[in-house]
């Protein structure tokens, strides 16, 4: 190790609770000038078009219980109807052309 070396090491540590206290209150300075961000309530469009999505997602796992039994045809077509019935939300509010 050279004499540089030798004298950068107490320098280091002499410096070390300095430089950390520094940073320390500038961490808790940001942390604090930073604003919670306020979680958005979802407008009625996106409740009612998610209610639909829910919809098709039932109606899809009940067609993939059913599947080769005699609850096929029914399952299916409510599924079709949970399809048509998200189609019609989301054309209502302008999700879909």
């Amino acid at each position: 190790m050279s004499a540089i070396g030798k004298q950068v090491d107490p320098v280091a540590r002499a410096l070390a609770p300095i430089v950390r206290e520094m940073l320390m209150a500038e961490v808790e300075r940001m942390a604090a000038a930073i604003q919670p961000v306020a979680k958005a309530k979802p407008s009625k469009a996106d409740d009612e078009i998610m209610e639909a999505c829910r919809q098709v997602a039932v109606a899809a796992d009940r067609l993939a219980q059913a599947k080769y039994t005699a609850g096929e045809p029914a399952a299916h077509r409510a599924l079709e109807r949970a399809g048509k019935l998200l189609g019609r939300v989301m054309r209502k509010h302008g999700r879909m052309a």
